[in-house]
Parts: C-alpha cells; sequence; structure tokens
C-alpha cells in the first residue's frame, strides 16, 4: 500500500498505480477517473519523487475525500504504470482513407540541374 485514501464510510487504497477496495464502485470510479486525469492532463508531473501521493490528492479533491495514510512506494511499479498511462490512445477502428481519384498529370518531373534552369553551377551553391 502506497496511499490509503477515505471517500465517505470506504476506504480504498492506491498501490503500483492501481486503486483497491470493498467496494467494486468506488474501485472502478477511482481507476476511471485517474484514467482520465492523465489523459487530459498528463497526470501527476514525471519529476515528482511521490507520484501515487499526488493522484490520491487529486481524487481526494474530485471526490472530497481525505488521505489517511501515505507511504513512499518502494519500489518504480507505479511510476511505470503511470508512464504507460501517459502514453496517446490512437483509434485504429475507423474506416480508412480515400480518395476518389488520381491527381490530374501525374508525378511532378525533377529539374536535373541549375543549368536547366538558366543559372550557373556557383549560383546554385555547387
Amino acid at each position: 500500500m502506497s496511499v490509503l485514501l477515505r471517500i465517505g464510510n470506504w476506504k480504498a487504497f492506491l498501490a503500483a498505480g492501481q486503486w483497491t477496495s470493498a467496494s467494486a464502485r468506488l474501485e472502478r470510479t477511482l481507476n476511471d477517473a485517474t484514467r482520465e486525469w492523465i489523459q487530459e492532463t498528463g497526470g501527476p508531473p514525471i519529476h515528482e519523487r511521490n507520484q501515487e501521493k499526488s493522484v490520491a490528492l487529486e481524487m481526494a479533491r474530485r471526490f472530497d475525500g481525505v488521505i489517511v495514510q501515505s507511504l513512499r512506494p518502494a519500489s518504480r511499479a507505479s511510476e511505470r504504470s503511470f508512464w504507460a498511462q501517459r502514453q496517446m490512445q490512437l483509434d485504429f477502428t475507423a474506416a480508412p482513407l480515400s480518395f476518389a481519384a488520381k491527381p490530374v498529370g501525374g508525378r511532378p518531373k525533377k529539374a536535373r540541374g541549375a543549368a536547366k534552369n538558366g543559372a550557373s553551377g556557383k549560383a546554385a551553391g555547387r
């Protein structure tokens, strides 16, 4: 356990980046809110020494809770968990892009040097 949070009559603890509670509803709500907060804002600062406490402070503020106990985590599992949650979520279920017609004229022709344009080799940077 890293942080123990009390919201109303229920308690939840945050360890290794995940909330756990005897109330399945509170546990799901806290995990969802934490994930949304991290996606919206980036979550706790990366340089923060106790990221779990920062997360717990935000959840306490959002749900009118109180931090009962806080310990600095011994492992880096929570940092890895928050790092993974910060990654952008991409939706690959969307239909692929389609184009109605080919561009007119095909590929553009390459110029074969500055001499064709009337410039000398020195003026072209050669």
